[in-house]
Formats: C-alpha cells, structure tokens, sequence
C-alpha cells in the first residue's frame, strides 16, 4: 500500500514528505525500503536515480543519487555523493551524505547552485494513517556557490548556519498536521554587486538569531478546498490553524549603495513574538518585538531610535451572522526614544532623553453581512455591519505630558443607517485628559515649532476644549447624542 499524504499539506513539506516515507518501511528490510522509497517518491512526481546501491543487511547505501521532478526535470536537481538507509524499529533513518547540492533552474536563462552541509538525520514513521518525520540536526548550514543569469556569473553570495536545528511534522489522514521548527542558533549573512545597469547596486547584510522557534497546526484540514461556502463548512467540521513565530534575541546590519549614497543600517531586539489563530470562525493576530534599537547612517544624516515595546494585536469575524461579534485593534508603543542626531534633524534636540509612548485600542460589536472567501468586500454594500464601537484606551506620552482618553459610541439603527449622514447617529461619552499640556507647549514654542502667530490659537483651542481639575491638568468630558449633538464638558461645540 503506497502511503497516504493530505492534499492540504503545501507542497515544499510533500516533497520533503515524498523524499522519506516508504511505504510500509517500518516491515521492510533496507533493501526493500530502498526499493519502497523510490516507488513512493516517484507516485508523487518525484524521481530518485542513482549509480549503484550497495546493501550491507541491516541497512543500505545508494550512490550519486539524484533528485528530482518528473514534470520538470531541470527545475530542481538535489545531488548527493550517498544516502545511507536504516531501519529504526518501527520507523526508517535516511542519513544523507554530510554535503550535497541543490541546483535550480528558475528559467531557461539562469542557474542557482546551493551546497547544504550538515550532521544530522531524517527519521520517518508511516503507518496507513499517520506519517511522523522528524529531523534532528545538531549543525545545518547552506551555501550559495554559484549563480549565474544569461551566461554571466552573478556578484552574489548568501551563507547560512544553525546549530541545534531540529523540526518534526506530523500529519494524519482525517485531516490534522503539526509542524514544528527550531534552531539554538541561527546566522546568515549575503552580498550582491550589479553593475551591468546605468546606476551600480550594491547590498549586503548580516544576521544572527538566537531561539528560533516555529509552530504551525491544523485541524480538519481536508475540508479546505474552492467551493463557494467551504470557509463556513470547513469552521462547522471544526477546522483550525495556529502559526507561532519567536525568536529570543537577534542582531543584524544592512548596507547598500543607492543613487551613489551609502546608507548602512544596525539592528538589536530581544524577545519577538508572532501568532495567528484561526478557530470558531474568528481570526486573531498579535506581535510583539521588544528591546530594540535600531541606528542608521545615509550621509550626511545619522540617527538611532530604541524601543521597549511595539505591540499589534487584531482580531475579527470571518463568517457571516445574524448576531454581534466582538472586532479588536490594539497598537502599542512603549519607551520610543530618539538618538540626539535624529531629534536635530527635525529641530527638536531639546528633547534628548524623553521617551514616546503611545497606546490605542479600540473594540467593537460588529457582523458580517458575508462570508470572507474570494469575493469578500466586492458588492456593492459594505460587507459588515457596525453596532457600536468603543475607545478602549488611548494614550499618548511625551516626556511629562500625558494625554489620555476612553469611551464608547452606539450606533442607533446600525452603521447603515448612518451612512448618508455627516456624523453617525448614535449616542456616545468620551472622557479625555490632558497632564503637562501648558508644559509642552512652552517646550514647543521655544524650539519655534508652533509659530508665534499660532500660539495664541493652540492654547485658546486647548483651554476652550478642557476644564482645569488640578495643575496643568485638564479634562473634557465629550458626549454625543442622536441628530449629531456634541457637547464639551455639557456646552455645545462653538463650531
């Protein structure tokens, strides 16, 4: 029986898949797996050539192999001088050869030779419903050694290396998969020059990261397909997908030569986190990246900027309903601090030393009028309707000057009925403060940011819109009411 391998696994873990899983190699001698192997590549358009295969019992070399795609030949070529073969119990060991090249053929004009060196193993346990693959490598590294377009070498070159890689995939015939990848650390680094054009390019940069780490899942994947409603079939199947990228620190530099001016670029981070969900019908996302710096030089101008946090998260429904759905959106800035030589680039070098932070989230009670596929957003109405939506936080902190706010607004009769109106109709209360505000706008009329014929405008704006409750601490108490009534602190707007 040939294995199993989901439609809905992408195409880079098949081929991966198809090169290690023989079909019953967990009963079979080396020689039959051998002969196994081949059988089940060549059933999922991949071919596996050698020269010669010579079999010591308990497991098998095969030389020269040679790797490659029966509907294009050329495309993708692995060579390797051996690939050792061993069963382990009840799963199969393919060792291959400690180097070996990838050669690629993006067209008929170009050519790409990559060396992959390494020490480690692929080991893989099929049964006729489940496939485990796990690749356990205590070095990995790749090499471009060779790239050429039209005849002509490339000025090009790319270099990487991890240690402590490992990633194991597990997929099943109802439909799960779990993939995992991780690496103690990682370091890359590439340069191309091409002066073949009238303006030279030149770039080059480096990295090294520490902890990476990847997760991807799924459930009840083979419901995925192009049928009009499968999103909403596959969510009541129970599917569900989880991705999770992290890295624990990382540093990395970047120069390029644009227009004739160099511009280099330096970079630092802690801890950086991505994760998407998808699940019940909703999608949720958020990111984080912390402790950064980042320094940058494009002459005459220098500057660096760091960070303690920068934070996204966002979330929403993806299948239509006739009831309210929770929507989120929250950004997150915390301790932005800019270099002297960036702050004088704008004039306002008297700031040196005072951080940035900001802060907006906002929620809503929401639905979709459709469900999300290809053709999402594209009648003529909107594809959602808007029940209210509320202010959750809004901060914004310069130095000592503070500026905060929160409410919420609903909507009467829906964001549709609002839509021909210059202000939606609804009622809403929103409270805002303002701490340190005379401060910094003394700060900014000094560096002549506000000009002198503006000043007495900002402050009149300022004071008419806030009430004092404590020292240079004002208030305003917004609300709205239906017809587009708007009072500040209960008197009506004067515009």
């Amino acid at each position: 029986m040939q294995p199993w391998i989901p439609r809905s696994i992408p195409a880079a873990i098949v081929l991966v898949v198809a090169f290690g899983l023989p079909a019953q190699a967990q009963d079979s001698a080396a020689k039959e797996a051998w002969t196994d192997l081949r059988t089940a590549a060549r059933d999922h358009g991949v071919l596996i050539a050698s020269q010669g295969v010579t079999d010591y019992g308990s497991s098998l070399v095969a030389q020269n192999l040679r790797i490659y795609l029966e509907e294009d030949p050329e495309g993708m070529i692995i060579s390797m001088p051996e690939m050792r073969i061993e069963p382990r119990g009840t799963a199969l060991a393919l060792i291959p050869s400690p180097e070996f090249s990838v050669t690629l053929h993006p067209d008929r004009r170009s050519e790409v030779v990559i060396v992959i060196n390494h020490e480690g193993e692929i080991v893989a346990d099929v049964t006729e419903d489940r496939i485990a693959l796990d690749l356990l490598f205590g070095q990995l590294g790749a090499t471009l050694a060779r790239a050429v377009d039209s005849g002509r070498p490339l000025d090009m070159g790319f270099d990487l290396a991890m240690t402590g890689f490992s990633a194991q995939m597990v997929a099943t015939r109802e439909g799960s998969a779990d993939f995992s990848l991780g690496a103690d650390q990682s370091r890359y680094s590439f340069h191309f020059n091409d002066d073949s054009g009238h303006t030279p390019m030149q770039q080059s940069g480096d990295a090294e990261i520490a902890g990476l780490r990847i997760e991807l899942s799924g459930r009840e994947l083979d419901m995925l397909s192009d049928e009009p409603d499968m999103l909403r079939q596959a969510f009541e199947a129970g599917f569900s997908a989880h991705l999770l990228f992290s890295v624990d620190s990382g540093t990395g530099t970047s120069a390029q030569i644009a227009d004739g001016q160099p511009i280099s670029i330096d970079s630092s981070y802690g801890a950086n986190e991505l994760t998407v969900d998808i699940s019940d019908g909703q999608f949720a996302a958020r990111t984080s990246a912390r402790d950064g710096q980042i320094s940058g030089e494009m002459a005459p101008f220098a500057g660096a900027l760091g960070f303690d946090l920068i934070g996204l998260s966002l979330g929403f429904p993806m299948i239509a309903s006739q009831d309210d759905q929770a929507m989120h959106f929250a950004l997150n800035l915390e301790n932005v601090v800019a270099s002297d030589e960036t702050l004088q680039l704008f004039g306002a070098q008297d700031f040196a030393g005072d951080s940035i932070t900001a802060a907006l989230e906002v929620s809503a009670l929401a639905r979709l009028t459709e469900d999300m596929g290809p053709v999402f957003g594209q009648g003529d109405a909107p594809p959602f309707e808007v029940t209210s939506v509320s202010l959750d936080r809004l901060l914004a902190r310069v130095g000592d000057a503070e500026f905060t706010g929160s409410g919420g607004f609903a909507l009467l009769g829906g964001l549709m009925a609002s839509l021909s109106s210059d202000i939606p109709n609804g009622t809403g209360d929103f409270s805002f403060d303002l701490v340190g505000g005379n401060a910094l706008m003394n700060r900014l009329a000094d560096l002549g940011v506000i000009p002198p014929d503006q000043q007495f405008f900002a402050r009149m704006m300022m004071n008419g819109l806030g009430r004092a409750i404590g020292e240079d601490h004002l208030r305003s108490e917004v609300a709205i009411r239906p017809g587009g009534q708007i009072t500040v602190n209960g008197a009506p707007l004067p515009f």
